[in-house]
């Protein structure tokens, strides 16, 4: 019997029997194998933190965010007076609020540092609304911050808190991608309504309810902490300060709202009630499939030093300073540097 030749199997770098042969690819093909996008997103939330003017309070709130690894963090009650932003080692805060001096309300922004460079603009409108926008991929990303009435507050208040959040609803466009979420002081309660509120939404609903749900119908939102299902600890928002094991009140009044066209990129949205800040609110956080891009500042303009070398230039350029400083002088003060407002 003739004995059979054994040969080896080809490997991808060499030809069979040296006769030319296609290699085997060891690459995936971009085009049958597009890549996955892998990237983390976006995490974002909403938290009632009872008042930023406390000692100590600021850090708290960096490390809760840093624990929970949240990028942004909209906040309502801060009370801070008047407007402005606030830069810390590892995050900036973007606050709106009134003037009064008893200070209450206030609504804002915290944005992890390796954010912040793309943030775009920042629209204080009031103390109960203000405005986040960013540069993303593949659209860019506004965020609305809001902090409602309570239910002692009169009506109008309320009607003038979503005629607010209409009003910044206008400078975006409208295939970016739009959030609303804060403090509403709203339940919109349990079961689902048309494509508004999801199956997990907690109590039953309330007049103020209704008014959010008709606002969400009508600009086509979804109320998105309603549409996952979770244990009602990952649920609730609020608890009362008088809450005992025999007195149980909580409620869902945090919510979160993104445009129904992008509902599919939110995920995860849910509340952390082991986080610590000294409030009876719990954070609604949730993870957005956006990349955002940094935002690309306008070049400085040189200045040639040697003009300055005639007197009548530099005697131009000292009065354009001297009005530049009158501008800032009549501009709102921000609130005094916290450290020494607490050790007042």
């Amino acid at each position: 019997m003739a004995e059979v030749q054994q040969m080896m199997a080809p490997s991808p770098w060499q030809a069979f029997n040296s006769q030319g042969v296609l290699r085997i690819p060891t690459k995936k093909n971009a085009r049958t194998h597009p890549k996955v996008d892998t990237s983390p997103g976006l995490k974002l939330g909403t938290w009632n933190v009872r008042s930023l003017y406390v000692a100590g309070k600021l850090d708290n709130l960096t490390q809760e965010m840093e624990r929970c690894k949240v990028d942004i963090m909209g906040l309502s009650e801060i009370r801070w007076p008047n407007s402005g932003q606030c830069t810390t080692e590892k995050a900036t805060l973007y606050y709106s609020g009134n003037n009064q001096p008893n200070r209450f309300n206030g609504v804002g922004f915290i944005v992890n540092k390796n954010v912040n460079n793309k943030v775009k603009n920042f629209v204080a409108y009031s103390d109960r609304s203000a405005l986040l926008q960013l540069k993303a991929d593949p659209v860019d990303l506004n965020i609305i911050q809001i902090y409602a009435p309570t239910t002692d507050r009169p009506e109008n208040e309320v009607k003038q808190l979503y005629k607010e959040i209409k009003e910044l609803m206008k400078l975006v466009k409208k295939r970016e991608i739009l959030v609303v979420m804060g403090d509403f002081n709203a339940k919109v309660g349990q079961g689902r309504v048309t494509d508004v509120v999801g199956e997990y939404g907690l109590g039953e609903r309330n007049e103020r309810g209704d008014t959010l749900v008709q606002f969400c119908q009508e600009e086509k939102l979804i109320i998105a902490n309603t549409w996952f299902k979770l244990p009602p600890r990952r649920l609730y928002t609020w608890q009362s300060p008088q809450h005992t094991p025999d007195y149980v009140v909580r409620n869902q009044i945090d919510f979160l709202l993104i445009s129904q066209r992008y509902r599919n990129g939110l995920s995860g949205v849910k509340t952390y009630p082991g986080t610590d800040i000294g409030s009876d609110h719990n954070p609604v956080i949730g993870t957005l499939k956006v990349r955002l891009k940094k935002l690309r500042r306008a070049p400085r303009k040189k200045v040639d030093m040697n003009k300055l070398k005639k007197a009548e230039i530099r005697a131009e350029a000292k009065e354009e300073i001297n009005r530049e400083i009158a501008k800032i002088r009549t501009l709102p003060q921000p609130p005094d540097d916290v450290g020494k407002t607490w050790d007042r």
